[in-house]
């Protein structure tokens, strides 16, 4: 039987800071601890995730590649595609070739956002990115907005509302500027680790199983266990 083609989810953003790596890592972490095969792409020159994966800890539990040759991010991508239920890119915090290499590649966009003005702009012009890329390779490329590291609920309803006026449809999920998502990075792991029953790990799991349901992935494979031989005496 051929290895499955796993689903794509590319984060991307020409703004720095925004968490896109600490959103990717906490996926990561996520779906392989419910059973999914992840592989991992880092593609930013601050090799963030490639930090995080030599931890030792759950994150580097994945297969991880690190590649910042534009020409090459494509067969990476393939590469680990095969044999995979989703590979996760991290691009880099500006605009580069590499990034829109890897957008060409995506089943989905992931663009995270912080609430201020130069993030929601910055998240609109990504998007406009992303419609460039589609035109380019005639397929649709869906693109989803993350509103992070929020802080003031109020500020966050104001920054939701400009992301849908700027047609960057925004995901219902977002994740809060909380301890324990900077905790995680210094371990290389992720609230679903570090405090299962956190409201950390609670978001985690309220935006894997939104992007799930976008990427049609399908539910991970029980694990059985093995039939007991019964023994005739």
């Amino acid at each position: 039987m051929a290895d499955p083609i796993g689903k794509v989810l590319v984060a991307a953003t020409a703004k720095g800071g925004a968490g896109k790596s600490t959103t990717i890592a906490c996926l990561a972490v996520y779906w392989h601890n419910a059973g999914r095969k992840v592989a991992l792409l880092d593609a930013d020159p601050n090799r963030t995730l490639t930090r995080w994966h030599s931890k030792g800890n759950v994150l580097s539990k994945m297969t991880l590649r690190t590649e910042l040759d534009e020409d090459a991010i494509i067969p990476t991508i393939g590469e680990l595609a095969r044999g995979s239920d989703l590979v996760l890119v991290d691009c880099a915090g500006f605009g580069n070739q590499a990034m829109v290499f890897a957008i060409g590649a995506a089943d989905l966009v992931l663009i995270p956002s912080m609430t201020d003005e130069a993030n929601v702009f910055e998240a609109a012009r990504t998007c406009k990115i992303v419609e460039s890329a589609a035109q380019l390779t005639r397929r649709a490329i869906p693109a989803r907005t993350l509103l992070c590291r929020v802080k003031r609920s109020a500020v966050a309803t104001h920054a939701r509302a400009q992301l849908v006026a700027l047609n960057t449809n925004p995901l219902t999920a977002q994740l809060t500027d909380r301890v324990l998502f900077q905790e995680a990075t210094f371990h290389g792991a992720s609230p679903t680790v570090l405090a299962p029953s956190s409201a950390a790990a609670a978001e985690v799991a309220l935006l894997a199983r939104e992007l799930e349901w976008l990427l049609r992935v399908h539910p991970p494979a029980p694990k059985t266990t093995p039939a007991r031989r019964t023994e005739l005496v």
